[in-house]
Protein backbone atom coordinates (compact mmCIF):
# COMPACT_ATOMS: atom_id res chain seq x y z
CA UNK A 1 0.00 0.00 0.00
CA UNK A 2 1.44 3.44 -0.89
CA UNK A 3 2.14 6.00 1.84
CA UNK A 4 -0.44 8.40 1.65
CA UNK A 5 1.85 11.34 3.36
CA UNK A 6 4.15 10.72 -0.20
CA UNK A 7 1.20 11.27 -2.60
CA UNK A 8 1.43 13.99 -4.37
CA UNK A 9 -1.92 16.35 -4.35
CA UNK A 10 -3.46 17.92 -7.72
CA UNK A 11 -2.77 19.85 -9.35
CA UNK A 12 0.97 19.20 -10.82
CA UNK A 13 2.45 18.07 -13.94
CA UNK A 14 5.59 16.21 -13.09
CA UNK A 15 7.82 14.24 -10.42
CA UNK A 16 11.42 15.18 -9.87
CA UNK A 17 12.91 12.76 -7.12
CA UNK A 18 16.22 13.14 -5.15
CA UNK A 19 18.90 10.05 -5.85
CA UNK A 20 20.70 9.39 -2.76
CA UNK A 21 18.61 8.97 0.58
CA UNK A 22 15.46 9.24 -1.60
CA UNK A 23 14.82 6.80 -4.25
CA UNK A 24 18.04 4.57 -2.92
CA UNK A 25 19.70 3.76 0.71
CA UNK A 26 22.99 4.73 -0.17
CA UNK A 27 23.72 6.04 3.14
CA UNK A 28 26.48 3.49 4.64
CA UNK A 29 27.96 3.32 0.78
CA UNK A 30 28.63 6.60 0.14
CA UNK A 31 29.96 7.33 3.89
CA UNK A 32 32.44 4.14 3.44
CA UNK A 33 33.56 5.24 0.46
CA UNK A 34 34.28 9.15 1.55
CA UNK A 35 36.35 7.37 4.19
CA UNK A 36 37.75 5.16 2.34
CA UNK A 37 38.82 8.13 0.06
CA UNK A 38 40.13 10.45 2.98
CA UNK A 39 42.01 7.86 4.39
CA UNK A 40 44.45 8.33 2.08
CA UNK A 41 44.75 11.82 3.19
CA UNK A 42 45.24 10.75 6.78
CA UNK A 43 41.41 12.67 7.61
CA UNK A 44 38.84 10.37 9.36
CA UNK A 45 35.67 11.03 8.72
CA UNK A 46 33.15 10.83 11.74
CA UNK A 47 29.73 8.97 11.14
CA UNK A 48 27.60 11.54 13.14
CA UNK A 49 29.51 14.49 11.37
CA UNK A 50 28.87 12.62 7.72
CA UNK A 51 25.17 11.92 8.55
CA UNK A 52 24.49 15.87 9.36
CA UNK A 53 25.87 16.81 6.17
CA UNK A 54 24.40 14.49 3.36
CA UNK A 55 23.11 16.73 1.25
CA UNK A 56 26.01 18.55 0.56
CA UNK A 57 27.91 18.38 -2.81
CA UNK A 58 31.13 16.72 -2.46
CA UNK A 59 33.04 20.04 -2.48
CA UNK A 60 30.94 21.90 -0.21
CA UNK A 61 31.42 18.45 1.73
CA UNK A 62 35.26 18.41 1.68
CA UNK A 63 35.55 22.24 2.44
CA UNK A 64 33.65 22.14 5.35
CA UNK A 65 35.77 18.94 6.18
CA UNK A 66 38.82 21.07 5.74
CA UNK A 67 37.47 23.81 8.31
CA UNK A 68 36.47 21.17 10.68
CA UNK A 69 40.14 19.06 10.51
CA UNK A 70 42.95 21.82 8.96
CA UNK A 71 43.63 19.64 6.29
CA UNK A 72 44.33 20.58 3.10
CA UNK A 73 42.71 18.32 0.07
CA UNK A 74 42.70 17.60 -3.13
CA UNK A 75 39.05 18.03 -4.49
CA UNK A 76 39.37 16.25 -7.50
CA UNK A 77 41.35 13.47 -6.15
CA UNK A 78 39.39 12.84 -3.29
CA UNK A 79 35.66 12.89 -5.13
CA UNK A 80 37.59 10.53 -8.01
CA UNK A 81 38.80 8.12 -5.07
CA UNK A 82 35.39 8.09 -3.55
CA UNK A 83 33.75 7.65 -6.84
CA UNK A 84 36.55 4.15 -7.25
CA UNK A 85 35.47 3.31 -3.70
CA UNK A 86 31.72 4.19 -4.52
CA UNK A 87 31.75 1.17 -7.08
CA UNK A 88 33.23 -1.62 -4.74
CA UNK A 89 30.01 -0.60 -2.25
CA UNK A 90 27.52 -0.45 -5.20
CA UNK A 91 26.45 -3.71 -4.16
CA UNK A 92 24.93 -2.86 -0.94
CA UNK A 93 22.18 -0.07 -2.22
CA UNK A 94 18.90 -1.00 -2.27
CA UNK A 95 15.60 0.99 -3.47
CA UNK A 96 13.62 3.21 -0.66
CA UNK A 97 10.47 1.01 -1.84
CA UNK A 98 7.77 3.48 0.06
CA UNK A 99 9.53 6.19 -2.21
CA UNK A 100 10.33 4.26 -5.66
CA UNK A 101 6.77 2.90 -5.10
CA UNK A 102 5.40 6.48 -5.92
CA UNK A 103 7.65 6.79 -9.14
CA UNK A 104 6.32 3.10 -9.95
CA UNK A 105 2.61 3.91 -9.66
CA UNK A 106 2.97 7.66 -11.68
CA UNK A 107 5.15 5.78 -14.71
CA UNK A 108 3.51 6.79 -18.16
CA UNK A 109 0.69 8.70 -16.12
CA UNK A 110 3.26 11.90 -16.04
CA UNK A 111 6.93 13.05 -17.05
CA UNK A 112 9.65 12.27 -14.09
CA UNK A 113 12.67 13.11 -13.62
CA UNK A 114 15.97 12.75 -10.94
CA UNK A 115 17.34 15.64 -9.55
CA UNK A 116 20.56 14.93 -7.47
CA UNK A 117 23.52 16.55 -5.73
CA UNK A 118 25.70 13.47 -6.78
CA UNK A 119 27.92 13.07 -9.59
CA UNK A 120 26.69 11.51 -12.80
CA UNK A 121 28.49 8.11 -12.58
CA UNK A 122 27.11 7.34 -9.26
CA UNK A 123 23.74 8.50 -9.73
CA UNK A 124 23.41 6.59 -13.17
CA UNK A 125 24.93 3.39 -11.45
CA UNK A 126 22.70 3.66 -8.44
CA UNK A 127 19.72 4.29 -10.68
CA UNK A 128 20.76 1.07 -12.53
CA UNK A 129 21.30 -1.39 -9.70
CA UNK A 130 17.99 -0.59 -8.22
CA UNK A 131 16.13 -0.53 -11.30
CA UNK A 132 14.88 2.38 -10.85
CA UNK A 133 16.63 3.85 -14.52
CA UNK A 134 13.46 2.90 -16.97
CA UNK A 135 11.34 5.06 -14.45
CA UNK A 136 12.85 8.28 -15.55
CA UNK A 137 12.65 10.71 -18.26
CA UNK A 138 15.41 12.67 -17.57
CA UNK A 139 18.13 12.33 -15.30
CA UNK A 140 20.04 15.69 -13.51
CA UNK A 141 23.51 15.86 -11.47
CA UNK A 142 25.89 17.85 -9.36
CA UNK A 143 27.82 17.36 -13.00
CA UNK A 144 25.45 18.90 -15.45
CA UNK A 145 24.93 22.26 -13.14
CA UNK A 146 26.72 25.26 -12.39
CA UNK A 147 26.01 25.31 -8.61
CA UNK A 148 24.73 22.16 -6.67
CA UNK A 149 22.33 22.24 -3.76
CA UNK A 150 20.86 24.31 -2.07
CA UNK A 151 21.07 26.32 -5.27
CA UNK A 152 18.04 25.70 -7.55
CA UNK A 153 19.87 24.55 -10.08
CA UNK A 154 19.66 20.93 -10.62
CA UNK A 155 15.85 21.40 -10.21
CA UNK A 156 15.22 24.43 -12.52
CA UNK A 157 17.09 22.03 -15.11
CA UNK A 158 14.99 19.01 -14.54
CA UNK A 159 12.01 20.98 -15.43
CA UNK A 160 13.16 22.63 -17.85
CA UNK A 161 14.20 18.89 -19.90
CA UNK A 162 10.65 17.78 -18.87
CA UNK A 163 9.31 20.62 -20.60
CA UNK A 164 7.38 21.59 -17.47
CA UNK A 165 7.06 24.37 -15.57
CA UNK A 166 9.07 24.12 -11.98
CA UNK A 167 5.83 25.84 -10.18
CA UNK A 168 3.88 22.49 -12.14
CA UNK A 169 6.59 19.61 -10.33
CA UNK A 170 6.37 18.31 -6.88
CA UNK A 171 9.98 17.32 -5.64
CA UNK A 172 10.45 14.59 -3.24
CA UNK A 173 13.89 15.04 -0.81
CA UNK A 174 15.50 13.27 2.15
CA UNK A 175 17.60 16.45 3.05
CA UNK A 176 17.44 20.25 4.78
CA UNK A 177 19.70 21.38 1.63
CA UNK A 178 17.62 19.33 -0.91
CA UNK A 179 14.19 20.56 0.03
CA UNK A 180 15.81 24.09 0.35
CA UNK A 181 16.96 23.68 -3.10
CA UNK A 182 13.34 22.42 -4.58
CA UNK A 183 11.78 25.38 -2.48
CA UNK A 184 14.44 27.66 -4.66
CA UNK A 185 12.88 26.03 -7.91
CA UNK A 186 9.79 27.12 -7.01
CA UNK A 187 8.43 23.20 -6.48
CA UNK A 188 6.13 21.59 -4.06
CA UNK A 189 8.33 19.59 -2.12
CA UNK A 190 7.36 16.45 -0.25
CA UNK A 191 10.05 15.41 3.07
CA UNK A 192 10.70 11.81 2.76
CA UNK A 193 11.93 12.01 6.01
CA UNK A 194 8.95 10.64 8.21
CA UNK A 195 8.20 8.03 5.83
CA UNK A 196 11.36 6.26 5.95
CA UNK A 197 12.09 6.15 9.78
CA UNK A 198 11.80 2.51 9.99
CA UNK A 199 12.57 1.73 6.44
CA UNK A 200 14.87 -1.18 5.41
Amino acid sequence: MLDQRLQPVMPYAALVFDCDGTLADTLSANENAWRAALAGWEVELDPAWYRARTGLSGDRLLAELETETGAELDYPAVRAAALDAYQWLIHTVTPHRQVSAIAEAHRGRVPMAVASGGARQAVEETLRVTGLRPLFDAVVTRDDVRHGKPAPDVYLLAARLLDVDPHACVAYEDTDEGVNSALAAGMTVIDVRPSLLGDT
